[in-house]
C-alpha cells in the first residue's frame, strides 16, 4: 500500500511565493497615503481666489445698468382700473342724490376742427407701419391701457345708470355757447339710407346750421324725438326757410345691431322723407376719449346737439326733455340761426 505524505512546495514554488509577498509590500510602502496627509497637514492654505461667483457676480452687477421698475401686471393694473370706476359710480350716485342734476355750464367736444378723413373703420395704414406700430413698445402699452380701460367697466354699468337715473346726466342749457368758446363736434363715418358707400358728417356739417341727434337704442331715438312738439314733427321735413338741418347719427357699436338696423333699414326709409335719406348715418362707434368729450356715456341715452357751420357744438341735451330744455332748445336754436345768417351777409 502506498504511503500518503503531505505535499510540500518544491523549491520553484516557495522562490515565486517569496518574490510576490516583497513586490506587495514594496509597492504598498512606496505608495502610501501618509506622506501625502503630511504634506496636505504642513502646506498652508490658498488664498480666495477673485474669481469666484460671489465676485463674479459683483462684477456683473456694477457692470449692467440699474433695473428699472415696473408699473405692476396687467391683472394689477386692470383691479386698480375696475376698483376706480366703481369708486367713481358711487360718488356720481351719491352727488346726484345730494344735489340733483345739474345745469351743463362748460363747453363739449374736441379741441382739434374735424376731417372728412377722421376716424374712418378702414386701415389706411402702409405694411412698414403696422409692422413698426406691432414692434413699438410705446404703441403696445397704450393699447393695453385701452383694453384694460374697456375690460375694467362692467357690461350692466350703462343699464344701472340708465335705472337710476333715468339717462338724465346733465340738464341742457339755458343759452346757447360763444362761438369763440365752443369746441368741435367730431367726424362720423358710416352708411346712409341712400347709398352704402362710407360718408363722412363733417362735409355735411360744414356752412350750416344742424340740429344732430346721436343715439345707439330705440329709447334713445324716444328721448331726441321728445325734444320737439311731436315724434311726427321731429322726423318730418324741415323748411328750408328756417335755416336749419336734421341729422340723424344712429351709432351702431355691436355687428348684431348693424345686421338688425340694415335689415330693417325700409321701415326707416318709409317713415322719413326722401330728402332725409342723405341726412341719415349707420355711423361707425368713436373712440372712447371722442365719445366722452361729447358727452355720449350711455348707450341707452340719447344726446342732441345744436351745430353752426364751423361744425362746433353750440348747445348739447341728453335723455327725455322736459319743458324747460324745450323752450331752451327753441330759443337756442333761433339765436345760432341768426348769427350764422348775419355771418354769411357779413361775408
Amino acid at each position: 500500500m502506498a504511503c500518503l505524505k503531505p505535499c510540500i512546495p518544491g523549491p520553484r514554488l516557495s522562490t515565486l511565493v517569496r518574490r510576490r509577498y516583497s513586490f506587495n509590500t514594496s509597492f504598498s510602502r512606496s505608495f502610501s497615503i501618509t506622506p501625502l496627509l503630511l504634506a496636505l497637514e504642513t502646506k498652508k492654505a490658498p488664498p480666495k481666489s477673485t474669481t469666484s461667483s460671489d465676485s463674479f457676480k459683483q462684477s456683473k452687477q456694477t457692470q449692467l445698468p440699474p433695473p428699472q421698475r415696473k408699473s405692476g401686471s396687467a391683472f394689477g393694473q386692470f383691479i386698480v382700473a375696475s376698483k376706480k370706476n366703481l369708486d367713481a359710480s358711487k360718488e356720481k350716485a351719491k352727488r346726484l342724490k345730494e344735489y340733483g342734476v345739474q345745469y351743463l355750464v362748460r363747453p363739449i367736444g374736441v379741441n382739434s376742427p374735424p376731417k372728412p378723413a377722421d376716424n374712418s373703420p378702414k386701415d389706411k395704414r402702409t405694411f412698414a407701419q403696422k409692422r413698426a406700430d406691432f414692434v413699438s413698445y410705446e404703441k403696445n402699452i397704450e393699447r393695453r391701457k385701452e383694453l384694460i380701460g374697456q375690460m375694467s367697466e362692467s357690461y350692466f354699468t350703462d343699464m344701472h345708470e340708465y335705472r337710476s337715473t333715468a339717462g338724465k346726466e346733465w340738464k341742457a342749457p339755458q343759452m346757447f355757447f360763444r362761438a369763440d368758446k365752443s369746441f368741435y363736434m367730431p367726424n362720423f363715418q358710416g352708411s346712409t339710407l341712400v347709398s352704402s358707400k362710407i360718408k363722412d358728417s363733417t362735409s355735411v356739417l360744414k356752412d350750416k346750421v344742424s340740429v344732430v341727434k346721436i343715439y345707439t337704442s330705440l329709447s334713445g331715438e324716444n328721448h331726441v324725438n321728445s325734444y320737439f312738439d311731436s315724434p311726427g314733427k321731429a322726423s318730418a321735413e324741415p323748411d328750408p326757410a328756417l335755416g336749419y338741418q336734421i341729422i340723424d347719427i344712429t351709432v351702431l357699436d355691436r355687428p348684431v345691431n348693424r345686421w338688425i338696423s340694415k335689415f330693417f333699414a325700409f321701415r326707416t326709409r318709409r317713415r322719413l322723407p326722401k330728402t332725409q335719406h342723405d341726412l341719415f348715418f349707420y355711423a361707425q362707434p368713436l373712440p372712447d376719449q371722442l365719445s366722452s368729450a361729447i358727452g355720449q356715456i350711455n348707450r341707452y341715452t340719447g344726446y342732441l346737439y345744436i351745430v353752426d357751420g364751423d361744425c362746433k357744438i353750440r348747445w348739447a341735451a341728453c335723455a327725455k326733455a322736459i319743458e324747460e330744455e324745450k323752450e331752451s332748445f327753441e330759443r337756442c336754436l333761433k339765436g345760432v340761426i341768426a348769427e350764422h345768417r348775419m355771418r354769411t351777409r357779413k361775408e
